[in-house]
C-alpha cells in the first residue's frame, strides 16, 4: 500500500494525537506518570487544531490507505526551523518512512525561508541520531542529565546563509520590578559581547519607585550599531501582565499567567515560566533564567559556548546555569 505524506487535517488531530501520546510513553517508560503527563500536555487536540492555520506551524502526517503511521510537529521560529517530535509507530519501523518524512519538512523549511532547521534528541535513541546525521545535522550541543534529570543534544542543519537582516537583531524585556529583567538582560547583552557581537542595551525604569516596571531594550550585531534605539523589536519578552500589550515586536514571548485572549497581535508564544520555576526548582526567583535559556535556544546562541561560571556568582551558578538550560531545551 503506497506511503501518502500530507498536512494534518482537523479531522486527523485526535487519532495522530494517540500516536503522539504512545511515542511519549515509549520515550519516557522509565519516568514517572506524571512526568509523562507533562511532556503530553504540550500537544492537547484542541490547542493541536487551532495551530493548524498557523503559517509557522509545520503539522504532517504519513498515511498507509486510511492509517496514520506517522507524525511530524515542527514550527517555524525567526528563520529557524524547529522539529518538536517525529514519529513512526513501532511496526512500520526501519522502512524509510522517518526519512521521508524528514525530508518533506526539510523542504517546507526551506519553503518558508529557513536559513537553519534544528532538533533536539536523546542520546539513547541512536536511530534518530543517524536519521539527522544523514541529512546533514552536526552535533552543537550535549547537556548533560545532570541539570534536569535527562540528557539531551542539540542537532542543527545549516539550509542557507544567514539573511543579511538577521546580523542585527533588536531584543526588549519587559515585566516587573523584583523579576529579574536586570540580570537577564545584562547577562544576555554579556554572552553576546563575549561571542564577538556589537551590543547596546538600555534599561528603562517605570515612574513607581517600588514595585514599578522595567524595561531593557537591546540590539546586537556584527557590524557596528549607528542607532542604539528601536521603535520595533523583532523579538519581545514579557513576563508582566501591564506590559504585554505596550510591547511593539514582531514575535512575543509572554509568561503563561500574563496572557489573556485579548492579546491578538501579534499571536504569541505562550510560556509557562513561572509554572516550570516551580515545578522544576521550587522557586519564582528563576523565571527570568528560563526565560533567558528560551531567548537563546530562539536566536540560535550555542549554550554549550557560555561560560557560565564568569556570568554568574558562585553561590547561584549551578541553579541559574541550570534554569538557562531547562529554558534552552524545553519544547512547548
Amino acid at each position: 500500500m503506497k506511503y501518502e505524506i500530507k498536512k494534518l487535517e482537523e479531522h486527523e488531530v485526535r487519532d495522530t494525537i494517540k500516536m503522539f501520546r504512545s511515542i511519549v510513553d515509549e520515550l519516557h517508560a522509565d519516568s514517572s506518570k506524571a512526568e509523562r503527563s507533562h511532556y503530553k500536555a504540550t500537544h492537547p487536540v484542541n490547542k493541536v487544531k487551532k495551530q493548524l492555520n498557523d503559517k509557522n506551524s509545520i503539522y504532517l502526517i504519513g498515511k498507509r490507505g486510511d492509517e496514520i503511521i506517522s507524525f511530524m510537529f515542527s514550527l517555524v521560529s525567526d528563520g529557524i526551523g524547529n522539529i518538536h517530535w517525529l514519529g513512526v509507530k513501532p511496526e512500520y519501523r526501519k522502512e524509510g518512512y522517518a526519512k521521508l518524512l524528514l525530508d518533506k519538512t526539510i523542504k517546507a523549511f526551506v519553503r518558508k525561508s529557513c536559513h537553519k532547521a534544528r532538533a533536539f534528541i536523546y542520546p539513547e535513541i541512536k536511530g534518530a541520531y543517524k536519521l539527522l546525521r544523514g541529512f546533514d545535522f552536526e552535533e552543537k550541543s550535549f547537556i548533560d542529565e545532570q541539570f534536569f534529570g535527562i540528557s539531551i543534544i542539540l542537532m542543527e542543519k545549516t539550509l542557507a546563509p544567514v539573511p543579511l537582516k538577521k546580523v542585527a537583531k533588536k531584543i526588549v524585556l519587559a515585566g516587573e520590578a523584583g523579576q529579574g529583567i536586570k540580570l537577564m538582560a545584562h547577562t544576555l547583552g554579556n554572552i553576546l559581547a563575549k561571542m564577538g557581537k556589537e551590543v547596546s542595551l538600555n534599561i528603562i525604569y517605570g515612574s513607581a519607585v517600588r514595585g514599578g516596571e522595567i524595561t531593557a531594550e537591546l540590539i546586537y550585531s556584527d557590524e557596528k550599531i549607528d542607532t542604539p534605539f528601536f521603535d520595533k523589536a523583532d523579538l519581545g519578552v514579557c513576563l508582566s501582565k501591564s506590559k504585554k500589550e505596550t510591547i511593539n515586536a514582531k514575535e512575543l514571548i509572554v509568561e503563561a499567567d500574563a496572557y489573556d485572549s485579548d492579546l491578538i497581535h501579534p499571536i504569541p508564544d505562550v510560556m509557562p515560566f513561572a509554572k516550570i520555576a516551580m515545578d522544576q526548582f521550587h522557586s519564582h526567583v528563576f523565571v527570568n533564567m528560563i526565560a533567558l535559556g528560551r531567548l537563546l535556544s530562539i536566536i540560535g546562541i550555542k549554550i554549550d559556548k557560555v561560560d557560565f561560571e564568569s556570568e554568574f556568582q558562585s553561590r547561584f551558578l549551578e541553579e541559574n546555569t541550570r534554569a538557562v538550560k531547562f529554558g534552552y531545551t524545553y519544547r512547548d
